[in-house]
C-alpha cells in the first residue's frame, strides 16, 4: 500500500511540474509548426469590407477568422513590428508590438488571425489590423500587445510557396481597397533614377533616417515609384544597383491625411536580394559589364561563366542564405551552397571545417576569387587562406522550387550559365519514391510520375546508414549534374524527407 501511495504521489508531482512549466510561456518561443485545429471563416477581401470610411476605427466584435501566408516580416529591419500576410483575395498588414517576429512567423508560414477584439482602419490609406489606443487624447492604431499575441495569431504550416505577383504600375491603385496594397508584388523593366545610383539604399549616418529612392522605366520616364528604406535595414549600406530589371516588394501608399488627394506609391523591400537590376539600363549603359563590380545577384554571377574558368578581377560581392547542411556531411568538406532572392544558387569552396547552419545569411567578397566548373557544378573558389565571413542573420527561410524530376533533369542538362539551369538551388519533389539499397548510402533511384534521377548520399554523411524510407514522400534537396554526365539529387539530412 505504501508503494502505491508513493507511486501516486510521484505521478501527482510530475503532473504538477508539467502543469507549472507549461504556463511559463514567452512570446519569443515560436509556436509549433504544422496543421492546427482552426479554420478561417472569411477572406482578407471580405474582412476589408468591415472598414469603409477613411479615418474611422472599426472594432471587430464578431468571431471573424482569416488565414494567410506570411510574405514579409521584420527580418531585415526594413519592416518594424509588422507582418504582411496574403491569401488568394488580397493582403493585410498586421501590427504587432513585439520584436523578432520573423523567428515565430517566417516568410512562408501560414497564420490564422482571430480578429475579434482587433481594430481595422487605414493608416495613410493602407489597411491595417491592430489595437485601438488613445494617445494624447486622440485615437490611434497600435500593435497587438506582446502578451495578447497568442490570443490572436495562430501559427500553422511552414515553407508554403511565396511568389510575388507581377503587376504593372497601372494595377497599383491608390485607394485603400486596392487589392495590391500590402501585397508582395513585382515590377519588371525598372531602374533606379540616375540621381540615386551613386547612393546606398539607406541612411548610414548616425541619424539612420528613413529615405526614399526612386525607380522608373528610364529613358526620361517621369513616373516615379518610391522605394522607402530604413536606416536600420541590414542592407542600408549596400550600394544601389545601376542596371535595369525586376523588383519585388510590399506595395504601400502614403496619403498625408484620410481626405488628401495627393498620394505616393511606395515599395517596402524585404531584402536587397529582391532587387534584380542586372540588365542594361534603358537607352543603353555599359553597366553591368562582363565582370561587374559592387553587389551582384547570384544569377548575374552565374551569367559571367561562358564555359571557361574565370578570375573575378573587379571588386564585387554576393549575398544570400546558406541552404546546405555542413553538419550532416552530405556536401564536400569546406563547401557550402548559397542562394539569394534571384532564386539562383552557387557552391562556394572556402576550405577547412565550416560551421554555418541552414538559414544563415552571409555576404561574400568575391574579389579575385575564381568562378569554375567543379565536377559539373558552378563554384566560387575563394582565394586560399580566406577568412569565412561572419553571419549577418540567422533563421532565414528559402522556399524550395517545386519541380518534377523531368523538369529537374531538363534544367540541369543546360549550360551552367543558363538562367533556366537551377542546379544547386533548393528544390522540392512531390510524391517521389526511393528504391535501391537498404540504406541511404551511395546511389539509389528517386522516381515520380515524370521520371527518375539518382538519389546520392555520401558514405561520410551522418545519415548514410539510416534505412531508406519506403513509399511516396516529399523530398527536398539540391540537384546536380555530376561531371556533366550523371544527374543527381542530394538531400541535406533526413528532415528533407516528409
Amino acid at each position: 500500500m505504501n508503494k502505491i501511495k508513493q507511486l501516486f504521489h510521484a505521478i501527482t508531482l510530475i503532473v504538477a511540474i508539467g502543469a507549472f512549466t507549461s504556463c511559463e510561456k514567452t512570446f519569443d518561443a515560436p509556436p509549433g509548426a504544422g496543421e492546427v485545429n482552426i479554420v478561417a471563416n472569411t477572406s482578407i477581401e471580405a474582412l476589408k469590407t468591415y472598414h469603409t470610411i477613411p479615418g474611422v476605427y472599426d472594432l471587430i466584435n464578431e468571431d471573424v477568422i482569416i488565414s494567410g501566408i506570411v510574405v514579409a516580416n521584420d527580418q531585415s529591419g526594413n519592416i518594424y513590428k509588422q507582418l504582411f500576410i496574403q491569401d488568394s483575395t488580397g493582403a493585410m498588414q498586421i501590427l504587432v508590438d513585439a520584436y523578432s517576429l520573423y523567428a515565430s512567423y517566417p516568410v512562408g508560414r501560414r497564420i490564422f488571425v482571430k480578429c475579434k477584439g482587433l481594430t481595422l482602419t487605414d493608416s495613410y490609406s493602407n489597411m491595417v489590423l491592430g489595437y485601438k489606443a488613445i494617445i494624447d487624447g486622440l485615437p490611434s492604431i497600435e500593435g497587438i500587445p506582446g502578451a495578447m499575441v497568442s490570443n490572436h495569431l495562430i501559427g500553422g504550416t511552414l515553407n508554403n510557396p511565396v511568389e510575388p505577383i507581377t503587376v504593372t504600375v497601372a494595377d497599383l491603385g491608390t485607394t485603400m481597397n486596392n487589392k495590391y496594397i500590402n501585397a508582395l508584388v513585382k515590377l519588371e523593366g525598372y531602374e533606379f533614377s540616375s540621381a540615386d545610383t551613386a547612393k546606398t539604399y539607406g541612411d548610414t549616418s548616425s541619424y539612420k533616417s528613413t529615405v526614399n529612392r526612386n525607380i522608373n522605366k528610364g529613358c526620361g520616364s517621369n513616373v516615379n515609384i518610391v522605394v522607402r528604406n530604413s536606416g536600420y535595414a541590414s542592407f542600408a549600406g549596400v550600394k544601389i544597383p545601376k542596371g535595369n530589371g525586376s523588383i519585388a516588394a510590399i506595395y504601400t501608399i502614403y496619403r498625408s491625411s484620410p481626405t488628401s488627394n495627393t498620394t505616393t506609391k511606395q515599395m517596402l523591400l524585404r531584402s536587397e536580394n529582391d532587387v534584380r537590376f542586372d540588365s542594361v539600363r534603358c537607352g543603353g549603359n555599359p553597366n553591368p559589364n562582363p565582370n561587374p563590380g559592387g553587389r551582384i545577384t547570384i544569377a548575374a554571377l552565374r551569367a559571367l561563366y561562358t564555359g571557361t574558368n574565370i578570375k573575378l578581377t573587379n571588386s564585387a560581392s554576393i549575398a544570400g542564405v546558406v541552404t546546405s547542411d555542413a553538419a550532416s556531411k552530405n556536401i564536400s568538406t569546406g563547401s557550402l551552397i548559397l542562394q539569394d532572392g534571384s532564386g539562383a544558387a552557387v557552391t562556394i569552396f572556402i576550405g577547412g571545417t565550416l560551421t554555418y547552419n541552414i538559414g544563415d545569411s552571409l555576404v561574400f567578397d568575391i574579389t579575385n576569387d575564381s568562378l569554375t566548373n567543379f565536377r559539373g557544378s558552378l563554384q566560387v573558389k575563394k582565394v586560399f587562406g580566406s577568412t569565412p565571413p561572419p553571419v549577418i542573420a540567422t533563421g532565414r527561410v528559402v522556399t524550395p522550387l517545386v519541380k518534377t524530376i523531368a523538369e529537374i533533369n531538363a534544367s540541369i542538362g543546360l549550360p551552367l550559365q543558363s538562367p533556366q539551369n537551377f542546379e544547386c538551388s533548393l528544390v522540392r519533389v512531390i510524391s517521389g519514391t526511393a528504391t535501391g539499397n537498404a540504406t541511404y548510402s551511395g546511389n539509389n533511384t528517386l522516381t515520380d510520375a515524370s521520371g527518375n534521377i539518382i538519389l546520392y548520399t555520401a558514405t561520410a554523411a551522418t545519415f548514410a546508414a539510416q534505412a531508406l524510407p519506403a513509399g511516396a514522400r516529399t523530398w527536398t534537396g539540391h540537384p546536380k549534374n555530376y561531371n556533366g554526365t550523371t544527374k543527381e539529387f542530394l538531400i541535406r539530412n533526413p528532415g528533407d524527407v516528409q
